[in-house]
């Protein structure tokens, strides 16, 4: 059935459904209805739902059974991608779907997330056609603007929530092994507060040359700020930061022991040992379980090459903290507006200086002890014959914890594709045993919760 899988995603790849470019929202609809119609196909019942943000892709609802005495399990992927074109490095066009003798397909989508909606769709075309049934009741939940933040999910879904009966689990098939030989389940994700500190001064940019040295420049106040967030190892310097995180527990230290994770391949991957400890699992804890923050650009600054000989009127630097539990992304957004106030009171400069949030999401920590674990764990150790890594993501899945909250389920992440797959980079690919093999594991995981019936 490989071949017919390949086939099927390289139909889903062939459809640039780039959710950040106005100009492929039809691709993006004709995706969906493709979609619509092959699980249509299976005997599923399947509907467009418009995005409730006018202009944002629809989102895909399904779903197949409505026997009481059955879970009902829930499917998440998203079908829209990140832009790509060969202009960017790609070795072939990303739209065209290729394989090659190493093992994989290449194309922007395979790992993230075509792939994952292929695995699941021929899951349930094998399960019919072997057995005439789904030994569990299924939903669908596929949306269109994963890429650009999610645009209007939240709010449709909310609306439209009661399309669904009661659900039991939710699968979320958007991450990737932690490590390209061992499967995996993600049981945690990191939370996010996106900061801008915006420090204006003269009304327009001006010459070095004509008052270097006669104003408090914009620039200087705005690195004087950023300069105070963080220490030299690491540690957040805002008043109250770690306040509320919730301490290791001893059963949580454990999963740590058994992660399958080399510190040297680490900083081969880094390609510089820039670690603050060379421990591998604290490293492991500073990735995933403990929050941090990190400086990412300076709007407004010259960047370009050469030299330019300006001083900026204004700037805007872009700072974002990973939050863990028990943090509140909008308190942690508070005390970081106090915090940077205070710097402030005692810069003594004439410059205006403001501070807003740009982002906020919450973190994700689910219970490895539950049956979709346990059912997973199965799942995964009866096709691949070894246990999966229990990894707990450093990045932020905001609509996880909403998805659980909506329809009062618990979540599991179950990647397909491998961490060198390059999701968002030039020459994505996913391994064609990672895509069969994601197939067999979906069947085997819904006969075990199936028996837990």
């Amino acid at each position: 059935m490989s071949n017919e899988m390949i086939n099927f995603l390289s139909t889903l790849i062939s459809y640039p459904s780039i959710s950040s470019n106005p100009n492929n929202s039809q691709d993006s609809k004709n995706l969906a209805n493709f979609i619509i119609d092959s699980y249509t196909n299976l005997g599923f019942k399947m509907e467009l739902i418009d995005n409730l943000i006018e202009g944002k892709n629809p989102l895909i609802f399904g779903k197949f059974g409505d026997d009481p005495n059955k879970k009902t399990i829930m499917f998440y992927s998203h079908y829209d991608v990140q832009p790509a074109s060969i202009q960017d490095g790609w070795d072939t066009e990303p739209f065209d779907l290729i394989e090659k003798s190493d093992g994989y397909v290449y194309a922007r989508g395979a790992s993230d997330d075509k792939g994952p909606i292929t695995a699941t769709y021929f899951a349930m075309k094998e399960l019919l056609e072997t057995t005439s049934d789904i030994p569990v009741n299924i939903a669908i939940l596929y949306e269109g603007e994963e890429e650009s933040s999610s645009h209007g999910f939240e709010k449709t879904v909310y609306k439209n929530k009661s399309y669904f009966s009661d659900i039991d689990g939710i699968l979320i098939l958007d991450t990737s092994w932690f490590t390209d030989h061992r499967p995996s389940l993600d049981y945690g994700l990191r939370g996010l507060t996106y900061m801008a500190i915006n420090v204006s001064g003269p009304n327009k940019d001006q010459h070095s040359g004509l008052v270097g040295g006669t104003i408090r420049e914009p620039m200087s106040d705005l690195i004087s700020i950023l300069s105070k967030l963080i220490d030299s190892d690491g540690n957040v310097q805002v008043d109250g930061f770690y306040d509320d995180v919730l301490p290791l527990s001893d059963a949580e230290n454990e999963l740590y022991d058994e992660i399958d994770f080399n510190i040297n391949d680490y900083v081969s991957y880094l390609g510089r040992n820039s670690l603050f400890q060379q421990n591998s699992k604290t490293t492991l804890m500073n990735m995933w379980r403990n929050p941090s923050l990190s400086i990412h650009g300076i709007q407004g600054a010259f960047s370009g090459s050469g030299s330019k000989t300006v001083v900026p009127a204004s700037v805007t630097g872009k700072v974002s903290m990973r939050l863990v539990p028990n943090q509140d992304p909008k308190t942690i957004s508070e005390i970081f507006i106090a915090y940077v106030n205070k710097i402030v009171e005692n810069m003594n400069t004439p410059n205006s200086i403001s501070v807003e949030p740009i982002g906020l999401g919450e973190w994700w920590y689910g219970d490895v002890n539950n049956f979709l674990f346990e059912s997973a764990k199965s799942a995964i150790e009866n096709y691949w014959g070894k246990e999966p890594n229990y990894v707990r993501s450093g990045g932020s899945i905001p609509i996880i914890p909403f998805m659980e909250k909506t329809f009062n389920a618990p979540a599991i992440g179950l990647p397909v594709g491998q961490s060198s797959d390059g999701a968002h980079s030039q020459n994505e690919r996913l391994r064609i045993e990672n895509l069969v093999g994601a197939k067999h594991v979906i069947i085997n995981l819904l006969n075990e919760i199936s028996n837990l019936n």
